[in-house]
């Protein structure tokens, strides 16, 4: 030391973190020789902290703070303190060191540049950004649209605000998350292009690459207000899968190089016009141990994760709304890349509902309840499932959600890869099974075309058979009118029934039968065999049906002249063959008419067999269809086929709503609309067959998973 007052100015200088390593070890020397030194020294520090206090004081707005100040000095004062601020962090936070009370600090390497050569670069690089406008603001910093006008490019720029500049704490997390951004590069996650501060007011800046103002909620808030409005959105569906993939892919990325994001959420996801999808805000990320120890960060132990991790133990790191439960708990050991996959769960949970997973449990009584408790509940109570706040999302779909979101972090997808991989592997089977869809509801269309055109074939058919002449002459013989005997009408009205059958074969028989004081006597009757459909045969006149009129023949015969009444069989029943006759019949009956007096005589009826007509038609079709059920009016199963084509008996009668969940969300859309399509699942197609219009109707029930 030359004389007291260079080791003065020296002292002053070491407690500033101004000397260079050999000064600052003439220093050191000094103050262990010299015990005046090292008073002076210890005084010099205590000054300093006062002024320091003093800035501090004053910079938060504390008026009793040095009165007699004018205001240009308090500004001074202020932007003095944010230089120094700014100073220490560029400098891996500016240890110095002395004798007792001031140390070297843990970083270890060398003291940063002099405060005049780090201004003059700091003016350097500020001097080619112009901030435009604010286009974003947090509690940490706010985001700039910026023009770099080195490189005529548009950027976005975040700077620390000057609130969170009093915190030291803040300076490291604002380093940090500049430092963690810098590190990883992938497509998916926002690239840094430069890291400085400002000259003038002294607060950290990182510069990035802009990419737009769209968000991930814009995406999902536009999706859903589409979808409520009754809108095709299979495409902003199929866009926002794609983008949750390319996040799952950054995130995956970002757990390889030892990153831990800990706050996914729609709004930190940045979209652009043409599909690029970035994942924003790296400021609450944490290092893996087994990383930091790697060095793959700056190695300052002020930045490592597990200096900074301590200093917040039992705090909670994220945002309430998307937050697992172990970060809502303060448990931070807990912390890691299943956190993540939480998150991303969560987002998904976003896009399938339209809200964020915790939104539900933050309001009580349409009052915002504490977010202690709110946290409380979050690390407490089972994850909430996407189908508890919205309906008709695809079951597959949510499976994924509730799978990543499970309570328990073992209980998860355990990467962000496998997330995406079931996402991709959902899309492509629903690709696939979008097809198998559309071909089963086409073909179910032009099954209820066919089966209704048959229904007409049937009506054209007794409309026809009621009109023949042996059926007026056997209306004249009975009437008196005639003399040739009835068995001579009789045969050849049966050789024309019999024609009807065997160019039929959906036909099961033909009758004719006069009416006299509600009781009906068949007199002819044409059938096939049931266990051999080649075989038809006349039935004698000893084996003729009658008895009294049921509820079918009464509708049939209440009816005008050529207007034919259709019902299922099993409303037509046969008293003295009711255990022989098949229920699933169709029956068609007309009135007939005396032409002379124009009194009611009789009816003619044909019955087809219902189950070998939609057989017919169904063979070697619906390949995609795991089964196939035909129900009467009251959902009771009349018919049901397997993949193959093949009869199902076990469930024959039974209601349709005790063997498949599906049909509640499917009988009321069909009994409106007449078909119900299912565009979230693609799980069930139904639409109705009317058979008697406003009375009687079949439903047809395709389904590909829904049992």
């Amino acid at each position: 030391m030359h004389n007291d007052q260079s080791t003065s100015e020296l002292i002053s200088q070491s407690l500033s973190g101004q000397l260079s390593r050999d000064q600052q070890t003439a220093v050191d020397n000094e103050l262990k020789k010299n015990e005046q030194s090292r008073h002076f020294a210890k005084i010099s520090r205590m000054i300093q902290d006062s002024l320091s206090d003093v800035a501090r004081r004053s910079l938060a707005g504390d008026e009793s703070i040095a009165p007699g100040l004018s205001q240009a000095s308090k500004a001074r004062m202020k932007k003095s303190l944010r230089h120094e601020q700014s100073r220490l962090s560029l400098s891996a936070l500016g240890a110095t060191v002395t004798a007792d009370a001031i140390t070297q600090s843990t970083e270890g390497g060398p003291p940063g540049p002099s405060a005049s050569d780090d201004f003059s670069e700091q003016r350097r690089m500020n001097s080619r950004f112009t901030l435009l406008k604010k286009i974003g603001e947090g509690g940490l910093g706010s985001v700039w649209l910026a023009r770099d006008e080195m490189a005529k490019r548009t950027v976005a720029l975040k700077e620390m605000n000057p609130d969170a500049a009093e915190f030291p704490r803040a300076w490291e997390r604002f380093h940090r998350e500049a430092e963690i951004t810098a590190h990883l590069e992938h497509p998916n996650i926002v690239p840094l292009y430069q890291f400085g501060s400002d000259g003038q007011s002294g607060q950290p800046f990182y510069a990035m690459r802009f990419v737009g103002k769209r968000t991930l909620v814009d995406a999902i808030e536009e999706y859903h207000d589409r979808r409520k409005a009754g809108e095709d959105v299979a495409m902003d569906q199929h866009r926002l899968l794609t983008a949750f993939i390319g996040i799952c892919q950054a995130i995956a990325y970002a757990h390889s190089r030892g990153v831990i994001h800990r706050d996914l959420k729609p709004e930190n996801v940045a979209l652009d016009s043409f599909g690029q999808v970035v994942v924003l805000d790296w400021g609450l990320a944490k290092v893996s141990d087994e990383y930091e120890s790697e060095g793959l960060l700056s190695g300052h132990s002020a930045m490592s994760d597990s200096a900074f991790g301590k200093t917040m133990a039992g705090e909670v790191i994220g945002t309430p709304l998307y937050m697992a439960p172990e970060q809502a708990a303060g448990n931070l050991e807990d912390v890691d890349r299943r956190t993540d996959v939480y998150g991303l769960g969560a987002i998904l949970f976003a896009m399938l509902t339209g809200s964020a997973p915790h939104q539900k449990n933050s309001v009580d009584d349409d009052r915002s309840i504490p977010v202690a408790e709110l946290l409380q509940n979050i690390s407490t109570e089972p994850s909430p499932r996407p189908r508890d706040v919205a309906s008709g999302i695809p079951a597959d779909l949510e499976a994924i959600c509730v799978m990543a979101m499970q309570f328990k972090a073992h209980s998860r997808y355990q990467a962000a890869t496998e997330v995406s991989d079931a996402v991709q592997r959902w899309m492509a089977g629903r690709s696939e099974r979008r097809q198998d869809y559309a071909n089963s509801r086409s073909e179910g269309r032009e099954l209820r075309t066919s089966m209704l055109s048959s229904v007409r074939d049937l009506e054209r058919n007794v409309r026809f058979m009621s009109s023949l002449p042996p059926i007026q002459g056997i209306v004249d013989v009975l009437s008196g009118r005639e003399g040739d005997e009835i068995a001579t009408w009789r045969e050849r009205l049966g050789v024309i029934f019999r024609g009807l059958l065997s160019t039929n074969c959906d036909f099961c028989s033909v009758s004719f039968a006069q009416v006299k004081d509600d009781r009906f006597q068949e007199f002819i009757r044409i059938e096939r065999q049931a266990t051999d459909i080649s075989n038809v045969r006349s039935i004698p006149a000893s084996r003729l049906s009658s008895g009294p009129l049921n509820d079918c023949m009464k509708q049939a015969l209440d009816s005008n002249p050529d207007e034919v009444y259709v019902a299922l069989s099993s409303e037509c029943p046969d008293e003295r063959n009711a255990a022989n006759r098949k229920p699933n019949r169709l029956a068609a009956g007309v009135p007939v008419f005396d032409a002379v007096t124009e009194e009611l005589f009789g009816f003619v009826l044909i019955e087809a067999d219902l189950d070998r007509l939609i057989e017919n038609q169904l063979r070697d079709r619906f390949r995609a269809t795991s089964r196939l059920y035909v129900l009467d009016n009251d959902s009771r199963i009349l018919l049901q086929m397997n993949r193959d084509g093949g009869r199902v008996h076990e469930n024959d009668g039974k209601s349709i709503s005790s063997i498949t969940e599906c049909w509640s969300s499917v009988l009321q859309p069909l009994k409106q609309r007449g078909e119900f399509i299912d565009e979230q699942d693609h799980a069930v197609y139904a639409t109705r067959i009317d058979l008697v219009p406003g009375q009687y109707s079949l439903a047809l029930a395709l389904c590909l998973g829904c049992e």
